[in-house]
């Protein structure tokens, strides 16, 4: 009797799951099979890298350049490098569409439970900021997992830190030596960083979930990608370059968001005096 239950309920679910998933999200069953898809080739020497067939050479030169300096910002970021994303570049925005939920912005990051990540880029993804941008997220994932990113981390450290290494809306000098952002040929120190809207900033408490960050129009994104950089912006000026490896390290080993990120904060002011 309770095998024919099971039969009976079970077996309809199991199936009805994976059809569930494709069809709500399209974009993430396209990603895990991009290494099956004759519309995108691996990028010369880097297979973990996807390039579309439209390509041209000169975006595959493009791309390898763009993604040697993004890695390397990654690496002097957060001390080292352990994010081990799939990047899929879309040259054109109907492929993008395919591949990045929403195909709004110049890249999205798609994050599995199980832990596989992707890194999707559009036509105007293909630079170091974007491609930086994205890594910064892959990296908080790879080293603290799925499930801590999405349930302890607010949203807004996560957009936050991400512009900390996306010199279009953030100074470099904020965390680099002065020596390497100026030997970095991606970085144009001439060019005026983006501007926000200029209206009130927000609570970061009403920033804490993807949601929160993300819901609203145009200007109230903006607003919340403002507020994320300046909070951040604060804490790195104070902590410095090894803050950020060792807030990841005290989340992986078990403490709490808020108190480490203030006790890190607390400990740093407390060694000036």
């Amino acid at each position: 009797m309770r095998g024919n239950v099971l039969l009976r309920y079970a077996l309809p679910l199991l199936i009805a799951l994976p059809i569930g998933f494709l069809i709500l999200y399209p974009q993430l069953v396209r990603c895990m099979r991009v290494s099956h898809s004759t519309e995108f080739q691996t990028l010369a020497g880097l297979k973990s890298i996807y390039i579309s067939q439209t390509a041209t050479l000169k975006q595959h030169a493009q791309l390898r350049r763009n993604v040697h300096h993004a890695y390397d910002r990654i690496r002097r970021f957060w001390g080292g490098r352990r994010g081990q994303a799939i990047l899929i570049y879309c040259p054109t925005q109907g492929e993008y569409e395919q591949y990045c939920i929403g195909g709004e912005g110049a890249g999205c990051s798609l994050g599995m439970p199980w832990g596989d990540s992707y890194l999707v880029l559009g036509p105007d993804g293909n630079n170091t900021d974007v491609i930086a941008h994205e890594l910064c997220h892959d990296e908080l994932f790879a080293r603290l997992g799925w499930w801590r990113v999405k349930r302890q981390i607010p949203q807004w450290f996560n957009e936050g830190l991400a512009l900390m290494v996306d010199y279009r809306f953030s100074h470099p000098a904020v965390w680099e030596r002065s020596t390497d952002w100026q030997r970095d040929s991606t970085y144009m120190g001439d060019e005026p960083l983006k501007s926000y809207p200029g209206q009130p900033m927000l609570k970061l408490s009403d920033l804490e979930t993807t949601r929160d960050f993300f819901g609203g129009d145009y200007n109230k994104v903006m607003q919340a990608y403002q507020t994320a950089a300046d909070e951040v912006s604060r804490w790195l000026t104070i902590v410095g370059q090894p803050g950020v490896p060792a807030l990841a390290n005290a989340l992986a080993n078990g403490d709490d968001f808020r108190n480490a990120y203030q006790q890190l904060e607390r400990e740093k002011r407390r060694s000036r005096r």
